[in-house]
């Protein structure tokens, strides 16, 4: 390598991103004020039980007792690590981060800020609510929040072996029509898209899944001045979500900006039994 070259992956921000940068952090700090800011090292303890097959860490060796050494991957989890260790936790509580993730694959380094709930059940509106007013704040209005439910999936697929439901999940992601054919109820999850009356039909057919149906429609109802589309077929690739997901959509962009969604399971692999949600703003992608 060319000395002062730097690696594919790694990039340089202008001083203009900077700069801009630098303002979604002050508007974090103003929209977030009634949140605990969270600072977190960078370099985590890898742990194969919770990085499973939806990240690709990078790995930076050995600690000196010989723990294998990673950067941060996903804040989630590494809140759910740190805020795990605290004997005495207050909840219900509810905190903000910002900063880098790195990743193996793509861009080496990202930026995020992000909100989390723990403690509660019924806040999944109050997180949809908080990232709309951050994006307005940051100038981005022309959004839409995909609402899904990662309980209709998880039941849909959960009689299938754990490669085949990896398949599925991953065919959902990329709503891929043909290799989802020889399973058709779970194809059809791709056709149930649109408003509150499109789950309220989902429900007549498919009353087994009243629960999941009553959750998005209560969140339909909290949410105000916001366009909210669902999209049953919707999924996060991260395996600890179990409930309502969502993702914030602009049309200059083709990843999703925001999203996030319950995970009331992460933290027993922590040794705690805490309900939470909570939601990730990609900073990258406003840029």
């Amino acid at each position: 390598m060319v000395r002062g070259s730097i690696p594919s992956q790694e990039r340089f921000f202008s001083f203009q991103d900077s700069e801009r940068l630098r303002f979604f952090f002050l508007k974090s700090c103003e929209v977030f004020r009634d949140y605990k800011f969270v600072m977190l090292p960078s370099v985590e303890m890898y742990d194969p039980e919770v990085y499973t097959d939806s990240y690709k860490p990078v790995v930076i060796g050995t600690g000196a007792d010989g723990d294998i050494l990673n950067l941060r991957a996903d804040w989630t989890i590494s809140l759910a690590r740190f805020l795990s260790s605290i004997k005495h936790l207050e909840l219900p509580i509810k905190v903000y981060y910002w900063g880098n993730v790195f990743s193996s694959t793509g861009d080496m380094e990202r930026f995020q800020t992000g909100i989390e709930h723990l403690g509660t059940e019924d806040t999944d509106a109050e997180v949809v609510q908080t990232i709309s007013e951050y994006l307005k704040a940051c100038g981005v209005d022309d959004f839409v929040v995909s609402v899904g439910h990662m309980g209709i999936v998880s039941k849909m697929v959960k009689e299938h072996n754990y490669e085949e439901r990896q398949g599925l999940i991953k065919a959902l992601y990329e709503k891929n029509f043909s290799q989802l054919e020889p399973y058709p109820s779970i194809r059809d999850l791709l056709y149930f898209q649109g408003d509150k009356s499109m789950v309220e039909s989902f429900c007549e057919k498919r009353p087994e899944f009243e629960k999941e149906c009553s959750e998005l429609l209560r969140l339909s109802k909290a949410l105000k001045g916001i366009e909210i589309s669902f999209d049953l077929s919707e999924i996060r690739l991260q395996n600890y979500y179990t409930g309502l997901i969502f993702e914030f959509f602009h049309p200059n962009v083709g990843h999703p900006i925001a999203g996030g969604g319950r995970y009331d399971k992460l933290y027993s692999l922590f040794g705690k039994d805490i309900k939470a949600v909570g939601c990730a703003v990609y900073l990258d992608r406003l840029l």
